[in-house]
């Protein structure tokens, strides 16, 4: 009695290991073929830079190296305006673009900035912009320029918004939100359907923003480079 059910105890689990070995068979067929398991989501592929923009926005992270900048800081004084120029570095950011037709979109646009040192000539003293962030009012769209299905450039009329604060001798006051004017924001893009590269250049030329006749902030120059992360 007990060598008939060995046998069939046996013939069980060779059962199961061999549907095991078949199901485990099955998944390296599919997988050699390229086929998508359940659950998995399938991976895209484009031909070029118009297509994967056309196709969805595409977003485009700006790392901390790569990009620099510079602001001109100034301050009515008895004797007239004192001002200097400022570098800006440049922490993170990103841009999200869209194709449409013979057109490009900048659906968000945000940056955000080291402190700034201001030249102790401003304020006779050391003196920070801290928590700078500087981001994209609303979408613009502009026509582009494409050379080929991987290379394009338009420039985009953005209005930005900037947050920031200032410190000055250890104490450090939140300004409101400030509304800069309209500053063209050359976009050059670049690679391939599976990499997108994009050069951005933006030059505010003379003031672009004041307070009371007594501080001024102007000639904003920034030269950003921005890419796919895949």
């Amino acid at each position: 009695m007990v060598q008939p059910l060995l046998h069939h105890w046996h013939d069980q689990c060779y059962a199961v290991r061999h549907m095991r070995n078949i199901a485990y068979l099955s998944l390296l067929f599919l997988a050699a073929c390229g086929v998508d398991q359940p659950g998995t989501q399938p991976t895209l592929s484009f031909a070029s830079v118009r297509d994967r923009l056309s196709h969805e926005p595409t977003r485009l992270f700006i790392p901390g190296t790569g990009s620099t900048g510079s602001l001109v800081a100034k301050r009515y004084t008895h004797d007239g305006w004192v001002e200097g120029t400022s570098t800006l570095a440049i922490t993170g950011g990103e841009l999200t673009a869209k194709a449409t037709g013979d057109q490009v979109s900048a659906a968000s646009f945000e940056l955000e900035l080291a402190p700034i040192d201001l030249p102790d000539a401003v304020f006779g003293k050391p003196a920070q912009l801290t928590d700078v962030r500087v981001t994209l009012a609303s979408s613009v769209t502009a026509p582009a320029t494409w050379s080929d299905a991987d290379d394009a450039t338009a420039t985009l009329p953005v209005m930005l918004d900037l947050a920031w604060s200032i410190a000055i001798d250890q104490g450090v006051t939140q300004l409101g939100t400030q509304h800069l004017p309209v500053i063209p924001l050359d976009l050059t893009l670049t690679g391939g359907g599976d990499h997108v590269d994009a050069t951005l250049s933006l030059h505010g030329d003379g003031t672009l923003w004041t307070w009371a006749d007594l501080l001024q902030l102007a000639d904003l120059k920034l030269e950003i480079e921005a890419s796919t992360v895949e």
